[in-house]
C-alpha cells in the first residue's frame, strides 16, 4: 500500500499564533472593537450590564478611553468606570 500524505499543519499553526488573545476591557484603547467573551463583576452589575446590552456575544466599539471608558454598544453609548472594565474579558476584533 502506498504511503498517504498527510496536510500541512505549519500555515494554520502560524495563523493561529498571529491571532488576537483575549483581554480584559480596561487594556483596549479608543478605536479598538472587540467581542464581550464574559462579564467577571458582581451578580448585580453584571445583570444591570446585560440589561444594558453589554452581554457575552455583544459587539463593543471603545470611543473614549481617558477617564473612564465611554463604549458603543448597539448603537447606545455606555460610560464605565475603570474597576467594572477590568473584570470584563474580550476579544479584539481589530
Amino acid at each position: 500500500m502506498p504511503p498517504v500524505a498527510l496536510p500541512v499543519v505549519e500555515p494554520f499553526l502560524a495563523s493561529a499564533a498571529r491571532a488576537p488573545s483575549a483581554c480584559r476591557l480596561g487594556d483596549c484603547v479608543a478605536g479598538a472593537s472587540a467581542t464581550v467573551v464574559s462579564l467577571g463583576c458582581g451578580e448585580n452589575e453584571a445583570c444591570r450590564l446585560r440589561e444594558l446590552g453589554l452581554m457575552e456575544g455583544a459587539s463593543v466599539s471603545v470611543v473614549d478611553a481617558r477617564h473612564c471608558m465611554l463604549l458603543d454598544v448597539r448603537g447606545s453609548r455606555l460610560a464605565l468606570s475603570p474597576a467594572i472594565t477590568a473584570g470584563i474579558t474580550v476579544l479584539p476584533t481589530r
